[in-house]
């Protein structure tokens, strides 16, 4: 794990880094959270609704209910532990809460709860595992769905489970606010889960295969930890400003409705080929610019002089680079790659300066609508100054 420099007097709001889902850390600075004013409570609109597995099923064939693969859950649930749910079923142990966004179709998103449906649609609708490892019903071993006893399909069929459902009358906002507050078995959604949830479709698959590009990860050095979609929210920032502009986001800590609105932007897209081509390039140009150090606030400089240690990426700086780095004339990059040296400098300079204000636009006020402007301006006057100079 890449450490923050010591020697730099970084706000503390940025001293930490987001967590994995192995415990460790996802090599991104957490910003911390900005929350300008609370939401209007009467607009929350939450209802109990029950669902009898055989209903449940159901729904699944009709369409109605629609689980993204959020991506900390893959492969988390070997045959054992889904057998075991099944179990739970059979023995009339209530299973925990189910956690959805309704529709104004009724449809249901899960937010909370997927794997727990994945494995009931696997053994009931698909036949699709045979029961191992069970700890009452050993006498059920190896039994799929269709050769369980009459008895024991009906009390499966029959179980109900409890869905906790945010009306689609509560705001885009407040819904995901809510969502965010829930502790899943102790491990919160991250905002990006979210997000991934709810507007699961084309812009969720494109987020993936940008983040598994050659050209992404060696960008940030292989150091960021996707396993709870810090590397998508990294690459949303940068689709989101780059198809949007910075006149766009207009309030104080909207980061995350403007995120989300461009995910369902994106979701109504058709080809999306031209905004791959301009994250590459801002890949390919970030690695060549930066080596190892590209959206951090240390520099090639600061490492080669053994004065600091590699930082994480910064959110606020891969998006405004990367934004940058790809709407760059070729021959106003060539330039600057030329030059370095110069532009390292001048970093170090902003970073390391008493009073900083570029530091506090992507550190503690970088959801801020002014830090957001300031910050590429800023950058914007560097690059310009580093060129002017360098003729």
């Amino acid at each position: 794990m890449d450490k923050m420099d010591t020697k730099d007097d970084i706000d503390t709001s940025i001293k930490q880094e987001l967590a994995a889902e192995d415990g460790s850390f996802s090599g991104i600075e957490d910003e911390g959270e900005y929350e300008p004013y609370p939401f209007d409570v009467e607009k929350i609109s939450i209802r109990p609704k029950p669902l009898l597995v055989s209903l449940l099923i159901s729904r699944v064939n009709r369409g109605l209910i629609h689980a993204a693969e959020l991506q900390r859950n893959e492969n988390l649930w070997d045959l054992g532990k889904k057998s075991r749910l099944i179990e739970s079923l059979m023995l009339k142990i209530p299973l925990p809460l189910f956690y959805a966004a309704g529709t104004k179709n009724d449809e249901l998103f899960i937010v909370d709860g997927l794997q727990r449906i994945s494995a009931i649609k696997s053994f009931v609708k698909e036949d699709g595992f045979a029961l191992q490892g069970l700890e009452y019903f050993r006498e059920f071993e190896g039994k799929t769905y269709s050769t369980l006893p009459e008895r024991m399909r009906t009390r499966i069929d029959e179980t109900e489970l409890n869905f906790v459902v945010i009306d689609p009358d509560s705001p885009p906002a407040i819904q995901r606010n809510i969502f965010k507050r829930l502790n899943t078995g102790g491990l919160p959604l991250t905002e990006q889960e979210i997000r991934h949830a709810l507007y699961y479709g084309h812009v969720t698959i494109f987020l993936k295969e940008l983040v598994s590009t050659k050209e992404f990860n060696e960008a940030v050095a292989g150091s960021v930890n996707d396993s709870r979609m810090a590397a998508q929210e990294l690459v949303l920032r940068f689709l989101s400003f780059s198809i949007r502009g910075i006149n766009e986001y207009r309030k104080d800590g909207e980061m995350d409705s403007f995120l989300s609105d461009t995910m369902q932007i994106i979701n109504k897209m058709g080809n999306t080929d031209t905004l791959q081509e301009k994250f590459i390039k801002a890949m390919t140009r970030a690695r060549e610019l930066f080596s190892n150090c590209a959206f951090r606030i240390s520099t090639p400089i600061r490492l080669a002089n053994g004065t600091g240690i590699r930082t994480p990426v910064n959110k606020s700086l891969f998006e405004v680079w990367s934004v940058l780095l790809s709407d760059m004339p070729d021959d106003e990059f060539d330039k600057l790659d030329s030059l370095k040296r110069q532009l390292y400098e001048k970093l170090e300079q902003e970073f390391t300066s008493e009073g900083s204000v570029l530091r506090n636009y992507i550190g503690k006020d970088s959801t801020k609508a002014a830090a957001v402007r300031g910050r590429y301006e800023i950058v914007k006057k560097i690059i310009a100054n580093v060129i002017m100079e360098g003729k």
